[in-house]
Protein backbone atom coordinates (compact mmCIF):
# COMPACT_ATOMS: atom_id res chain seq x y z
CA UNK A 1 0.00 0.00 0.00
CA UNK A 2 1.20 3.64 0.90
CA UNK A 3 3.28 5.31 3.06
CA UNK A 4 1.57 8.63 4.27
CA UNK A 5 3.38 11.45 5.55
CA UNK A 6 0.12 13.95 6.35
CA UNK A 7 0.86 15.52 9.85
CA UNK A 8 -1.38 13.10 12.15
CA UNK A 9 -1.31 13.60 16.32
CA UNK A 10 -2.52 11.19 18.91
CA UNK A 11 -3.24 11.83 22.46
CA UNK A 12 -4.70 9.43 25.36
CA UNK A 13 -6.33 11.11 28.39
CA UNK A 14 -6.67 8.86 31.78
CA UNK A 15 -9.45 6.97 30.81
CA UNK A 16 -8.37 5.91 27.85
CA UNK A 17 -10.02 7.83 25.33
CA UNK A 18 -8.45 8.47 22.15
CA UNK A 19 -8.04 11.95 20.37
CA UNK A 20 -7.00 12.05 16.92
CA UNK A 21 -5.84 15.22 15.38
CA UNK A 22 -5.42 15.90 11.66
CA UNK A 23 -4.45 18.72 9.41
CA UNK A 24 -6.61 17.81 6.00
CA UNK A 25 -6.98 20.79 3.76
CA UNK A 26 -6.26 23.73 5.86
CA UNK A 27 -8.28 22.85 8.72
CA UNK A 28 -7.47 20.50 12.15
CA UNK A 29 -10.46 17.80 12.63
CA UNK A 30 -10.03 16.11 16.05
CA UNK A 31 -11.64 12.35 16.13
CA UNK A 32 -13.27 12.00 19.57
CA UNK A 33 -12.62 7.71 20.71
CA UNK A 34 -14.70 7.02 23.38
CA UNK A 35 -13.57 4.20 25.77
CA UNK A 36 -16.64 3.98 27.29
CA UNK A 37 -19.70 4.20 25.38
CA UNK A 38 -17.52 3.13 22.25
CA UNK A 39 -18.82 6.12 20.00
CA UNK A 40 -16.33 7.75 17.97
CA UNK A 41 -17.04 11.78 16.98
CA UNK A 42 -15.83 14.28 14.25
CA UNK A 43 -15.51 17.73 14.54
CA UNK A 44 -13.21 20.69 12.89
CA UNK A 45 -11.93 22.42 16.11
CA UNK A 46 -9.18 24.62 14.02
CA UNK A 47 -9.56 26.50 10.09
CA UNK A 48 -7.21 28.55 8.13
CA UNK A 49 -4.24 26.90 8.80
CA UNK A 50 -0.78 27.74 8.04
CA UNK A 51 1.11 24.56 8.06
CA UNK A 52 2.41 23.53 11.45
CA UNK A 53 0.63 22.48 14.76
CA UNK A 54 0.83 20.44 17.68
CA UNK A 55 -0.82 18.91 20.43
CA UNK A 56 -0.08 17.37 23.99
CA UNK A 57 -2.00 16.55 26.87
CA UNK A 58 -1.19 17.23 30.77
CA UNK A 59 -1.74 14.59 33.85
CA UNK A 60 -5.18 16.50 34.06
CA UNK A 61 -6.20 15.41 31.02
CA UNK A 62 -6.46 19.07 29.35
CA UNK A 63 -5.48 18.66 25.76
CA UNK A 64 -3.17 22.27 24.32
CA UNK A 65 -3.39 22.71 20.76
CA UNK A 66 -1.22 25.25 19.39
CA UNK A 67 -0.79 26.11 15.81
CA UNK A 68 0.33 29.33 12.97
CA UNK A 69 -3.23 30.58 11.06
CA UNK A 70 -2.79 31.50 7.55
CA UNK A 71 -2.60 34.81 9.15
CA UNK A 72 0.87 33.47 10.24
CA UNK A 73 -0.63 34.43 13.75
CA UNK A 74 0.42 31.71 16.78
CA UNK A 75 -2.87 30.52 18.15
CA UNK A 76 -3.28 28.43 21.39
CA UNK A 77 -5.94 26.94 22.61
CA UNK A 78 -7.25 24.66 25.22
CA UNK A 79 -9.34 22.07 25.51
CA UNK A 80 -10.92 21.21 28.65
CA UNK A 81 -14.35 18.94 29.58
CA UNK A 82 -15.21 19.31 25.84
CA UNK A 83 -15.01 23.10 26.08
CA UNK A 84 -12.51 25.06 24.38
CA UNK A 85 -10.90 28.48 24.63
CA UNK A 86 -8.55 29.73 22.22
CA UNK A 87 -6.14 32.73 22.36
CA UNK A 88 -3.76 35.01 20.02
CA UNK A 89 -0.44 34.87 21.01
CA UNK A 90 1.15 37.33 18.38
CA UNK A 91 0.79 40.74 18.77
CA UNK A 92 1.40 40.90 14.87
CA UNK A 93 2.28 38.60 12.40
CA UNK A 94 5.46 36.41 12.44
CA UNK A 95 7.63 34.82 9.90
CA UNK A 96 6.91 31.41 8.96
CA UNK A 97 7.77 28.78 11.59
CA UNK A 98 8.91 25.08 11.14
CA UNK A 99 8.45 21.62 13.17
CA UNK A 100 6.78 23.42 16.16
CA UNK A 101 6.31 21.65 19.16
CA UNK A 102 5.29 21.80 22.89
CA UNK A 103 5.55 20.23 26.11
CA UNK A 104 3.23 21.27 28.73
CA UNK A 105 5.64 20.45 32.38
CA UNK A 106 3.38 21.14 35.74
CA UNK A 107 0.57 23.20 33.91
CA UNK A 108 3.15 25.22 31.86
CA UNK A 109 3.11 25.35 28.08
CA UNK A 110 6.62 25.32 26.53
CA UNK A 111 6.88 26.13 22.91
CA UNK A 112 9.49 25.17 20.23
CA UNK A 113 10.29 26.50 16.72
CA UNK A 114 12.60 26.93 14.02
CA UNK A 115 12.45 30.10 11.54
CA UNK A 116 14.15 31.25 8.71
CA UNK A 117 16.99 33.74 9.05
CA UNK A 118 18.53 33.66 5.73
CA UNK A 119 17.69 31.73 2.71
CA UNK A 120 20.66 32.42 1.04
CA UNK A 121 22.64 30.83 4.02
CA UNK A 122 20.29 28.77 4.88
CA UNK A 123 20.74 30.13 8.38
CA UNK A 124 17.78 29.37 11.30
CA UNK A 125 17.30 30.02 14.81
CA UNK A 126 15.31 28.21 17.12
CA UNK A 127 13.04 29.59 19.54
CA UNK A 128 11.63 28.37 23.37
CA UNK A 129 8.52 30.13 24.56
CA UNK A 130 6.96 29.19 27.85
CA UNK A 131 4.19 31.11 30.22
CA UNK A 132 5.37 32.43 33.65
CA UNK A 133 2.29 33.71 35.41
CA UNK A 134 0.99 36.21 32.79
CA UNK A 135 3.56 36.60 30.87
CA UNK A 136 5.47 34.68 27.67
CA UNK A 137 9.04 34.29 28.20
CA UNK A 138 11.25 34.28 24.97
CA UNK A 139 14.42 32.56 24.69
CA UNK A 140 16.90 32.14 21.72
CA UNK A 141 18.57 28.74 22.08
CA UNK A 142 20.43 28.89 19.14
CA UNK A 143 21.27 29.53 15.64
CA UNK A 144 21.78 27.14 13.41
CA UNK A 145 22.71 26.26 9.49
CA UNK A 146 21.56 23.51 7.11
CA UNK A 147 22.98 21.82 4.20
CA UNK A 148 20.26 21.25 2.16
CA UNK A 149 16.68 20.35 4.18
CA UNK A 150 16.22 21.96 7.68
CA UNK A 151 15.94 18.52 9.64
CA UNK A 152 13.10 18.08 12.72
CA UNK A 153 14.33 18.51 16.23
CA UNK A 154 13.64 16.36 19.23
CA UNK A 155 12.36 17.36 22.44
CA UNK A 156 12.66 15.35 25.88
CA UNK A 157 11.91 15.99 29.77
CA UNK A 158 14.34 14.59 31.88
CA UNK A 159 15.16 14.99 35.73
CA UNK A 160 14.83 18.42 35.93
CA UNK A 161 15.54 19.87 32.49
CA UNK A 162 14.18 19.76 29.03
CA UNK A 163 16.80 18.18 26.22
CA UNK A 164 16.64 19.51 23.01
CA UNK A 165 18.38 17.64 20.12
CA UNK A 166 18.98 19.16 16.71
CA UNK A 167 20.86 19.67 13.45
CA UNK A 168 24.07 21.95 12.81
CA UNK A 169 26.01 22.09 9.59
CA UNK A 170 29.45 23.06 11.34
CA UNK A 171 31.84 21.57 9.13
CA UNK A 172 29.85 18.70 8.19
CA UNK A 173 26.01 17.76 9.46
CA UNK A 174 25.94 16.87 13.19
CA UNK A 175 23.58 16.58 15.92
CA UNK A 176 23.60 18.56 18.94
CA UNK A 177 22.43 18.65 22.53
CA UNK A 178 21.11 21.25 24.66
CA UNK A 179 19.40 21.29 28.11
CA UNK A 180 17.10 23.93 29.45
CA UNK A 181 16.98 24.30 33.62
CA UNK A 182 13.58 24.10 34.94
CA UNK A 183 14.71 25.58 38.10
CA UNK A 184 17.12 28.32 36.80
CA UNK A 185 15.26 28.43 33.74
CA UNK A 186 18.46 29.15 31.90
CA UNK A 187 19.78 27.34 28.46
CA UNK A 188 23.01 25.54 28.93
CA UNK A 189 25.76 25.44 26.82
CA UNK A 190 25.39 22.76 23.42
CA UNK A 191 27.03 19.56 22.98
CA UNK A 192 28.27 17.94 19.81
CA UNK A 193 26.72 13.96 19.54
CA UNK A 194 27.74 12.36 16.47
CA UNK A 195 31.37 12.76 15.40
CA UNK A 196 31.35 11.39 11.61
CA UNK A 197 31.53 13.55 8.67
CA UNK A 198 28.75 11.77 6.61
CA UNK A 199 25.39 13.76 5.56
CA UNK A 200 22.39 12.72 7.80
CA UNK A 201 19.00 13.09 7.93
CA UNK A 202 16.01 12.55 10.58
CA UNK A 203 16.21 12.62 14.54
CA UNK A 204 14.57 10.42 17.29
CA UNK A 205 15.70 10.50 20.65
CA UNK A 206 14.07 9.01 24.18
CA UNK A 207 15.94 9.27 27.53
CA UNK A 208 15.46 5.98 29.86
CA UNK A 209 17.73 5.52 33.74
CA UNK A 210 20.08 8.42 32.59
CA UNK A 211 20.65 6.68 29.07
CA UNK A 212 20.21 8.79 25.95
CA UNK A 213 18.82 6.74 23.04
CA UNK A 214 19.49 8.49 19.28
CA UNK A 215 18.21 7.32 15.65
CA UNK A 216 19.12 8.61 12.49
CA UNK A 217 19.91 7.89 9.01
CA UNK A 218 23.23 8.39 7.49
CA UNK A 219 23.84 8.53 3.71
CA UNK A 220 26.88 6.77 2.48
CA UNK A 221 27.91 6.60 -1.49
CA UNK A 222 24.14 7.76 -1.92
CA UNK A 223 22.37 5.21 0.26
CA UNK A 224 20.78 5.90 3.34
CA UNK A 225 21.17 3.48 6.50
CA UNK A 226 19.80 3.48 10.09
CA UNK A 227 22.27 4.56 12.72
CA UNK A 228 21.63 3.79 16.63
CA UNK A 229 23.70 5.69 19.47
CA UNK A 230 23.59 5.19 23.30
CA UNK A 231 25.07 7.68 25.24
CA UNK A 232 25.30 8.16 29.32
CA UNK A 233 23.72 11.62 30.21
CA UNK A 234 23.28 13.21 33.97
CA UNK A 235 23.04 16.69 34.17
CA UNK A 236 24.95 17.96 31.23
CA UNK A 237 27.46 15.27 31.57
CA UNK A 238 27.33 13.19 28.13
CA UNK A 239 29.26 10.16 27.19
CA UNK A 240 28.86 7.87 24.07
CA UNK A 241 28.74 4.07 25.26
CA UNK A 242 27.77 2.37 21.70
CA UNK A 243 27.28 2.98 18.18
CA UNK A 244 25.15 0.34 16.43
CA UNK A 245 24.42 -0.23 11.94
CA UNK A 246 20.27 -1.14 12.46
CA UNK A 247 19.42 -0.92 8.78
CA UNK A 248 20.46 -2.04 5.22
CA UNK A 249 21.66 0.61 2.75
CA UNK A 250 18.57 0.90 1.39
CA UNK A 251 15.84 3.62 1.54
CA UNK A 252 15.30 4.38 5.56
CA UNK A 253 12.71 7.10 6.40
CA UNK A 254 11.46 8.40 9.80
CA UNK A 255 13.27 5.70 12.46
CA UNK A 256 11.67 6.15 15.75
CA UNK A 257 12.57 4.97 19.10
CA UNK A 258 10.51 2.99 21.28
CA UNK A 259 9.99 1.60 24.60
CA UNK A 260 7.64 -1.07 25.55
CA UNK A 261 7.40 -4.00 27.18
CA UNK A 262 11.34 -4.40 28.59
CA UNK A 263 12.40 -3.90 25.19
CA UNK A 264 14.08 -1.25 23.38
CA UNK A 265 12.22 -0.50 19.61
CA UNK A 266 13.80 0.91 16.27
CA UNK A 267 11.13 1.17 13.71
CA UNK A 268 11.46 2.78 10.17
CA UNK A 269 9.54 3.02 6.84
CA UNK A 270 11.54 1.10 3.75
CA UNK A 271 9.34 0.94 0.25
CA UNK A 272 6.01 1.59 1.77
CA UNK A 273 6.68 -0.85 4.47
CA UNK A 274 7.39 -1.27 8.58
CA UNK A 275 10.59 -2.79 9.25
CA UNK A 276 12.34 -2.97 13.21
CA UNK A 277 14.49 -4.10 15.47
CA UNK A 278 15.07 -4.57 18.96
CA UNK A 279 17.12 -4.93 22.10
CA UNK A 280 16.33 -6.40 25.22
CA UNK A 281 19.68 -5.67 27.03
CA UNK A 282 19.60 -1.34 26.04
CA UNK A 283 21.43 -1.54 22.89
CA UNK A 284 24.25 -3.49 23.39
CA UNK A 285 22.39 -6.37 21.11
CA UNK A 286 20.04 -6.54 18.63
CA UNK A 287 17.17 -8.84 17.23
CA UNK A 288 17.30 -9.34 13.71
CA UNK A 289 15.24 -7.11 11.13
CA UNK A 290 11.72 -7.71 10.65
CA UNK A 291 9.22 -6.75 8.50
CA UNK A 292 5.72 -6.70 9.69
CA UNK A 293 3.57 -8.04 7.11
CA UNK A 294 0.50 -6.28 7.88
CA UNK A 295 2.15 -3.10 6.51
CA UNK A 296 1.85 -4.30 2.96
CA UNK A 297 -1.26 -4.34 2.51
CA UNK A 298 -2.01 -1.35 4.36
CA UNK A 299 -1.80 2.68 4.45
CA UNK A 300 0.85 3.59 6.84
CA UNK A 301 1.00 7.07 8.34
CA UNK A 302 3.44 8.15 11.49
CA UNK A 303 1.27 9.06 14.48
CA UNK A 304 3.08 11.68 17.29
CA UNK A 305 1.85 10.73 20.36
CA UNK A 306 1.16 11.91 23.70
CA UNK A 307 0.16 10.58 26.66
CA UNK A 308 -0.55 11.31 30.43
CA UNK A 309 -0.14 7.48 31.14
CA UNK A 310 3.38 7.43 32.14
CA UNK A 311 2.97 3.73 34.59
CA UNK A 312 3.19 1.18 31.84
CA UNK A 313 6.65 0.99 31.00
CA UNK A 314 6.31 2.72 27.08
CA UNK A 315 7.98 5.29 26.46
CA UNK A 316 7.53 6.66 23.02
CA UNK A 317 6.64 9.93 20.85
CA UNK A 318 6.06 8.56 17.30
CA UNK A 319 4.95 5.71 16.22
CA UNK A 320 4.07 3.67 12.84
CA UNK A 321 0.51 2.89 12.33
CA UNK A 322 -2.61 2.36 10.27
CA UNK A 323 -3.79 5.49 8.34
CA UNK A 324 -7.78 4.57 8.86
CA UNK A 325 -10.14 4.09 11.68
CA UNK A 326 -8.74 1.11 13.13
CA UNK A 327 -5.83 3.00 15.62
CA UNK A 328 -3.63 -0.18 15.68
CA UNK A 329 0.32 0.38 15.92
CA UNK A 330 2.82 -1.62 13.63
CA UNK A 331 6.60 -2.01 14.02
CA UNK A 332 6.62 -3.71 17.73
CA UNK A 333 5.09 -5.95 20.61
CA UNK A 334 4.25 -9.72 20.39
CA UNK A 335 6.61 -10.81 16.74
CA UNK A 336 2.93 -12.22 14.53
CA UNK A 337 2.72 -11.78 11.25
CA UNK A 338 6.42 -11.04 10.25
CA UNK A 339 9.46 -12.14 8.59
CA UNK A 340 12.68 -11.63 9.07
CA UNK A 341 14.78 -9.86 6.31
CA UNK A 342 18.59 -10.39 5.58
CA UNK A 343 21.22 -8.11 7.44
CA UNK A 344 23.35 -7.59 4.33
CA UNK A 345 27.29 -6.77 4.69
CA UNK A 346 28.29 -3.91 3.65
CA UNK A 347 30.69 -4.49 0.61
CA UNK A 348 33.98 -2.48 0.88
CA UNK A 349 35.56 -1.29 -2.07
CA UNK A 350 39.33 -3.19 -2.19
CA UNK A 351 42.20 -2.28 -4.65
CA UNK A 352 44.22 -5.30 -5.95
CA UNK A 353 47.67 -5.44 -4.43
CA UNK A 354 49.58 -6.45 -7.38
CA UNK A 355 48.59 -2.68 -9.51
CA UNK A 356 51.47 -1.76 -11.44
CA UNK A 357 53.36 1.18 -10.72
CA UNK A 358 53.01 4.15 -13.16
CA UNK A 359 56.51 5.02 -14.58
CA UNK A 360 56.97 9.07 -15.84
Amino acid sequence: MAYYTDKVSLVRDSMGNIDLFRLTEGNIIRYHFDRKSMKNTEAPVAKDIHMEYDVYIDRNDIIYLIYQDKDMDLIFSIIRDEKMESVKLTEEPMPEIYYLNMLVIDGVPHVFYFTLLSGKERKYRIYHHYLEKDKWITHMVDDIKVRELLNPMSILRTDGEILLSYYDYTDSEHIFIKNFNLESKTWEERTQLTDNRLDKLYIDMIYKENKLHLVYCQYEEGNLQVRYERYRYEKGFVNKEIEEEISNYEGPENPTLIYYDNKLWITWVELDRVLSRYSDDNGETWSPIYLWKESRKSNIVRYKYSSIAEDEGIILNYSFGKFSKDLSFIGFGPLDNIEVVPLKKKSLLRLPRDLPRIKI
